[in-house]
């Protein structure tokens, strides 16, 4: 696998990441999409080290469509100078959101630690309740790392702020250490 492939598949499974946020907002058991409304936005930068280089993508998330039973959140992404098409996916409203269950088959995920911090992003100051828990998983790649994440209700969509993640990602046999730090650019109602 050609060294640009390789970092692509890391960024690609850091951003799988990018559903347990929502898991991590309000934790295990709910759904944070439930306080959504049709219009909610948010968009972030994300900055990743791998095998010594350095990428940048931003990512922005929409509620297109909300009823009863499902919210559908499109995700709008562009990475080294290319943009991807838009990504719509439905969810139920009625269940627990576990999305540690998309994309990481049989994620494993542990809550290292919690508080409550003020961050100040975009010369914003957020009050955020902070999450640290590891992954692990070992489909559709294996994997393990930590991440932790600062929430505020006052964000729409899933409410993160920042995210920072440390992790390894074994591609062809190989162990890939990955950095990544997310942090929200903007957002609306």
């Amino acid at each position: 696998m050609s060294r640009t492939k390789r970092i692509a598949v890391a960024v690609a499974l850091g951003a799988l990441l990018l559903p347990v946020l929502s898991w991590m907002a309000l934790g295990p058991g709910d759904n944070a999409l439930r306080n959504a409304h049709v219009g909610d936005w948010v968009e972030f930068a994300m900055h990743t080290g791998a095998m010594g280089q350095q990428m940048e993508m931003k990512t922005k998330q929409t509620v297109v469509a909300k009823d009863a039973a499902f919210v559908t959140l499109r995700t709008e992404t562009s990475m080294m100078g290319h943009t991807m098409p838009p990504q719509d996916v439905k969810i139920p409203l009625n269940t627990a959101y576990e999305p540690y269950a998309t994309g990481l088959t049989d994620a494993k995920i542990t809550i290292l630690g919690q508080g409550n911090e003020t961050l100040t992003v975009g010369g914003k100051a957020y009050a955020c309740h902070w999450m640290k828990v590891r992954v692990t998983a070992t489909k559709p790649q294996p994997m393990e790392g930590t991440t932790k994440v600062w929430t505020s209700p006052s964000v729409p969509v899933s409410g993160v702020v920042k995210m920072e993640t440390e992790s390894t990602v074994t591609v062809g046999g190989k162990p890939m250490r990955t950095q990544m730090t997310m942090e929200l650019v903007g957002s609306g109602r």
